[in-house]
C-alpha cells in the first residue's frame, strides 16, 4: 500500500487490527452520556416458582381467580353453565358433545414469530383452567431457550389432564408450534387428536357484519366490556420485545407480556361464554340487526330452519344497512320456498323489487312465481322483460352472456306461450304491486347479482333452545 494512503487512513481513524479499537460510551437520543440497562430478572418482578422436570426447570407463573371473578360482562363461571351439547355446535365438533367443561383447557401462546414454522418457539405458554378453588391461569416462561426441554416435558405432563382445548386461532397457529417443539423434543404430542374449540372461526360467523375486525382485542372492546390497562403491549411487538430481553437480561417488558398473556386468556373464558350463550338463546339479549342477521346464515348452515326464519325476520324488524337487509330478504325468501311457503316468499321478492330495482334475482323470482302458480303469463313476461333490462346493463363477461342466453330463452319460451294463448301484447313492465302495466325501460344498475343462484338444501331440523337438535 502506498505510505501517502495509509497515512490518510491513519488520519482518518483507521487501524490495522482490533488491539487499538475502543468502544463508544454508550450515549442517549438527545446525545449525552448513558449508562447501560439494568438486569431484572423476571423472578424479581412476578411472584412465580420454579418447575423442575428432568431436563432442568423452567419459571412458572399461577394465579387463581374465583370463580365468580368478572372478566368483562360475565363472570368466569358463566362458562361451566352453558347448556348441554351447544359448544359442539358453534364449533362444528361433535366430539364436543360429552366434554365436561370443567376438564376444558384455555390456550393461548406467546411465540418468538409471528409465521409459525419449525424455527419459531413459544416462549410463554398459558393454560387457563377451572378446579374446585377457582380459575387457575399458569403461565410457563422461557428464561433462556435453553430452559425449553424443560417447559416441554412440563407441558407433556399437565395437557393430558384434559379433555378439550379453547383457542383463538389455536387451531393453525398456537397447537401446530406446540406440537412441532413436542416433536423435535421426541415426545408425542399431548394436543393430537383433542377436540378443539376455535374461538377465531364462530366469532367471525356472529360478528362479520357487525364489526370491522373480529380480532381478540377489537371484541374485547365491542363485544366483551374488557378494557385492558396501560401495560398491555401489541401482540405485533411481542417477538421483538423478547429477543430484546435475551439480548439485555431486563425483564421488565416480559411482565407486560405476560400480563398480555393473562388478558388473553381469561378473554378466552369469556368469548366461550358469550358465543354459546348467543347461539344457545340470542333472544335473550340485545342483538343488532347485523347480528341476527348472521345468526340466521349460522342457524341454517346448521340445519335449524325453524331458528334461521326467526333470526331473519328479527334482522329485518331491527334494521340494516341497505346491503345487509336485501341480503336478509332474499335469503328468508329463499328459506320460505325451499319449505313451499311460496306465498310468503312472494312478500320478500316483493319488497326487494320494490326497495332494490336492481335486483335481478328478485325479478326472476317473481317471474317463476307468476307463471307456475298464478299462471299470468303476461305478467310473468313483464317481469323477464324488467330482468333482462337489468342485465343487459352488466359488464361485458362470461357471466353477462350466460344470464342474457337464459334470460332470452325463457321470454322467448313465454312469447311463444302468449301467441298461442292470444294476440301479442305490448311490451310490460309489472306494477310493483303485481300488476302489469305499459311502461317504458326500468331503472338499470350495472351490478346485480346474478340471475340464477342454486341454494343447497338443508333438510330442516328444529334446534332446542338449549342448543342441541331433537
Amino acid at each position: 500500500m502506498r505510505e501517502d494512503l495509509r497515512r490518510r487512513l491513519r488520519e482518518l481513524g483507521v487501524v490495522r487490527g482490533v488491539r487499538e479499537l475502543t468502544t463508544p460510551p454508550l450515549s442517549s437520543p438527545s446525545g449525552g452520556k448513558r449508562t447501560p440497562r439494568r438486569r431484572v430478572a423476571i423472578e424479581d418482578l412476578l411472584p412465580g416458582r420454579f418447575y423442575t422436570t428432568s431436563h432442568g426447570r423452567c419459571f412458572v407463573v399461577e394465579v387463581t381467580y374465583p370463580h365468580d371473578h368478572h372478566h368483562g360482562d360475565l363472570p368466569l363461571s358463566a362458562f361451566l353453565n352453558l347448556p348441554t351439547g351447544v359448544a359442539a355446535q358453534v364449533a362444528q365438533d361433535g366430539a364436543l358433545a360429552d366434554v365436561n367443561l370443567r376438564r376444558v383447557c384455555f390456550l393461548d401462546t406467546e411465540t418468538t414469530g409471528l409465521s409459525g414454522g419449525t424455527g419459531t418457539m413459544a416462549f410463554v405458554v398459558g393454560l387457563g383452567y377451572f378446579d374446585e378453588v377457582g380459575f387457575r391461569l399458569r403461565q410457563y416462561f422461557l428464561r433462556d431457550p435453553g430452559d425449553e426441554p424443560a417447559m416441554v416435558e412440563a407441558l407433556a405432563e399437565i395437557l393430558p389432564e384434559f379433555e378439550a382445548l379453547v383457542s383463538f386461532n389455536g387451531r393453525a397457529f398456537d397447537v401446530p408450534i406446540l406440537e412441532n417443539r413436542f416433536i423435535l423434543a421426541r415426545i408425542s404430542p399431548p394436543t393430537a387428536g383433542v377436540p378443539h374449540l376455535d374461538l377465531l372461526h364462530p366469532a367471525r360467523r356472529l360478528w362479520r357484519y357487525h364489526l370491522p375486525s373480529c380480532g381478540l382485542t377489537t371484541l374485547e372492546r365491542e363485544v366483551l366490556g374488557v378494557r385492558r390497562e396501560q401495560d398491555d403491549v401489541p401482540s405485533g411487538i411481542i417477538p421483538y420485545l423478547y429477543r430484546d430481553y435475551l439480548r439485555t437480561g431486563d425483564a421488565r417488558e416480559m411482565k407486560r407480556v405476560l400480563y398480555h398473556n393473562a388478558v388473553d386468556i381469561l378473554s378466552l373464558v369469556t368469548l366461550a361464554s358469550r358465543l354459546c350463550r348467543t347461539f344457545a338463546d340470542p333472544w335473550a339479549n340485545a342483538l343488532s340487526g347485523a347480528e341476527f342477521y348472521a345468526l340466521g346464515r349460522w342457524y341454517e348452515a346448521e340445519g335449524c330452519l325453524i331458528e334461521a326464519e326467526r333470526a331473519y325476520r328479527a334482522a329485518i324488524r331491527a334494521g340494516l344497512a341497505a346491503d345487509l337487509r336485501s341480503k336478509a330478504l332474499r335469503d328468508l325468501g329463499y328459506l320460505l320456498k325451499r319449505a313451499d311457503r311460496r306465498a310468503e316468499a312472494l312478500a320478500c321478492w316483493q319488497q326487494l323489487a320494490l326497495e332494490t330495482r336492481g335486483d335481478v334475482l328478485a325479478h326472476v323470482e317473481l317471474a317463476k312465481y307468476f307463471e307456475w302458480h298464478v299462471g299470468n303469463l303476461s305478467l310473468t313476461a313483464g317481469w323477464t322483460r324488467a330482468a333482462l333490462a337489468l342485465v343487459e346493463n352488466w359488464p361485458s363477461g362470461t357471466r353477462r352472456d350466460i344470464a342474457l342466453a337464459e334470460l332470452r330463452h325463457r321470454l322467448a319460451r313465454l312469447e311463444r306461450r302468449l301467441g298461442r294463448c292470444s294476440p301479442p301484447i305490448a311490451s310490460t313492465t309489472p306494477e310493483r304491486g303485481g300488476n302489469a302495466r305499459p311502461t317504458s325501460r326500468p331503472a338499470t344498475t350495472s351490478a346485480s347479482p346474478a340471475p340464477i343462484k342454486s341454494r343447497r338444501r338443508v333438510p330442516s331440523r328444529r334446534c332446542s333452545p338449549t342448543g342441541t337438535s331433537r
